[in-house]
């Protein structure tokens, strides 16, 4: 198992980091938000980015991901005209979905800032805001079309820049004093620089032959696009659903305030699922290759060291936030938005069930069986959206928190019964019950230690930390959750 933990880690570990970077980048913009607009205008901001990101499936229709597939066929059989004639399809699309959604936003914005932002405002953020969702999807196609090539540098690289961009011009707007304006006018210029340098790259360099392969229009080569592309939008409307439906059900029923408290909460808790995407980033490939071999007992071994080493770090950083929910805010977001803390806590205990069930997905699409994740999603998100609709108008963002957890956790046990329809891996009940004994240990132990150690902020946080964390370490040890010689052949696995 040695040689494919190395191969696994050494293939994705670039693609890894420079997504890591993108989503700490990502975050780090909207601590900008919070820090230089009003609570309302930055709810209000991630509103309207929400409702255009849920457009955002009927916008693109799936076919910029269709060149995730034909490019390498086509470029396998040299087919080179059929790789521009391909791209140029997918440009074209998204531009005539793109004007038809852009179009009908223009006229209904004044209606939808009144009747379901409650925000006069909201009219112009909305316009300029779908006007810099349509100018990303040339973005988007250039994204994909390198995923297609096989340069996953420049896929994962892309969004890593774009955020990067949108930060300092962000802040640059800020300085000048453009409020609101700020973000907006950031989002609508990167695409353009994002669209002339990446498009130079893509026909200069990753695809030299563009310029001298011919465009040709051909019936069934956009049939055959329009197919797959289909079957990707089907299967990615359930993920759009789950992710912008709170949002958009507490724009309507508690206003762009209560908005602004969820789009703290829940970014700052998946914080903590930096992790299962690590371990996704690894499992996927190893999966897949184990599978393949039919080494299956490997397989079963090493799935169920992740579902107990997973648990083992993520539990603590659960308490953690449990613990120190308003500091975490006050120090990253400010007073305004401490009301974000109870959502946060729930949101915390989520991430344990997303924890398990990305490790679920990457097995499921290891093994080639992708339309279970696709079954997993659309009946967590029939359960997010109906139980939204009950909760978020008597509870608010408490009540979208409490929907998003149990989401995750249906979505977690549904992923552990089809998975042992394919191996029968053995859930570490006995073992998770100790870990959260541990974990009580913990957050009890953090609990005593605030109320005895009454010193600067940040010394009598790190203090209370570093002693729990070597508690928990040492209850691990105790209880017989970790074995030594367990690790040491973990750390060789990996590191040897």
């Amino acid at each position: 198992m040695t040689n494919y933990t190395k191969h696994a880690i050494k293939g994705t570990a670039t693609v890894f980091i420079i997504s890591i970077l993108a989503g700490f980048l990502g975050y780090a913009v909207r601590l900008v938000l919070a820090r230089n607009l009003s609570v309302e205008d930055f709810g209000l901001f991630y509103a309207v980015f929400a409702f255009l990101a849920l457009l955002g499936v009927f916008k693109s229709l799936g076919f910029e991901k269709s060149l995730i597939k034909f490019i390498p066929e086509f470029l396998h059989a040299k087919k080179y005209n059929f790789i521009k004639s391909s791209i140029i399809y997918v440009a074209a699309i998204q531009l005539i979905t793109n004007s038809i959604i852009l179009a009908l936003i223009y006229l209904l914005s004044n209606y939808l800032s009144i009747n379901f932002f409650h925000a006069p405002k909201a009219d112009i953020v909305l316009k300029l805001m779908a006007l810099a969702f349509f100018i990303d999807s040339l973005v988007n196609t250039l994204k994909f079309s390198f995923q297609g090539f096989q340069k996953m540098t420049l896929f994962s690289g892309i969004d890593a820049v774009r955020m990067l961009m949108i930060l300092i011009l962000a802040i640059i707007g800020f300085k000048m004093g453009y409020g609101l304006f700020s973000p907006i006018a950031a989002y609508m210029i990167v695409p353009f620089i994002l669209s002339i340098i990446f498009g130079w790259v893509l026909i200069n360099k990753v695809f030299p032959k563009f310029a001298s392969s011919k465009f040709f229009v051909d019936k069934s080569l956009l049939k055959k696009i329009a197919k797959y592309s289909i079957f990707v939008m089907v299967s990615g409307t359930a993920a759009i659903i789950l992710g912008y439906t709170d949002t958009m059900i507490l724009t309507y029923f508690s206003g762009v305030t209560a908005v602004a408290m969820y789009n703290v909460a829940l970014p700052t808790a998946k914080i903590l699922i930096y992790l299962p995407t690590a371990i996704g980033s690894i499992l996927l490939p190893l999966t897949s290759e184990l599978w393949a071999k039919k080494e299956e007992k490997l397989l079963k071994a090493g799935m169920d060291l992740l579902y107990k080493y997973s648990f083992i770090i993520v539990l603590p950083l659960v308490f953690i936030i449990l613990s120190f929910s308003d500091l975490i805010i006050e120090v990253l977001f400010g007073k305004n938005y401490i009301l974000a803390g109870t959502p946060m806590k729930i949101l915390s205990v989520g991430m344990i069930f997303m924890t398990m069930h990305l490790i679920n997905v990457n097995f499921f699409l290891g093994i080639g069986q992708p339309q279970i994740q696709s079954k997993v999603l659309y009946i967590a998100a029939a359960f997010n959206l109906v139980t939204d609709l009950i909760l978020i108008p008597l509870f608010g963002t408490i009540g979208a928190a409490i929907t998003t957890t149990l989401s995750f956790f249906i979505m977690m046990v549904m992923g552990l019964i089809y998975m042992r329809k394919f191996i029968m891996v053995e859930l570490p009940f006995k073992v998770w019950m100790k870990m959260s004994m541990a974990g009580l240990g913990f957050i009890v132990l953090i609990a005593v230690l605030k109320k005895l150690i009454v010193l600067n902020v940040w010394i009598e946080a790190g203090s209370t930390l570093a002693v729990s964390l070597m508690f928990y370490t040492v209850l691990l040890y105790l209880l017989k959750i970790v074995d030594i010689q367990e690790v040491k052949d973990l750390h060789k696995r990996v590191f040897k």
